[in-house]
């Protein structure tokens, strides 16, 4: 007889972690999506020329998409 974990057991457990990590994605987007903004005044500041400019959108994108991912975090 063998001693081994049966596939349902095993494939619960893989729920688990893709839950956790799912979880864990949506708390980092959450969190991603609160600081991202704190540089906009420094890169404001700057002025928007040249890679502050490039640099400033792309992180607007990365706003908006950590929005997208961390909406609904603790829920």
């Amino acid at each position: 007889m063998s001693m081994s974990t049966p596939a349902p057991t095993r494939l619960a457990s893989g729920r688990q972690v893709a839950g956790l990590m799912t979880g864990t994605m949506k708390a980092a987007a959450f969190w991603a999506a609160i600081a991202i903004p704190a540089t906009y005044p420094v890169l404001l500041y700057m002025g928007l020329e040249g890679t502050t400019g490039l640099l400033f959108v792309a992180l607007l994108i990365a706003n908006a998409l950590a929005l997208a991912l961390g909406h609904d975090y603790n829920r």
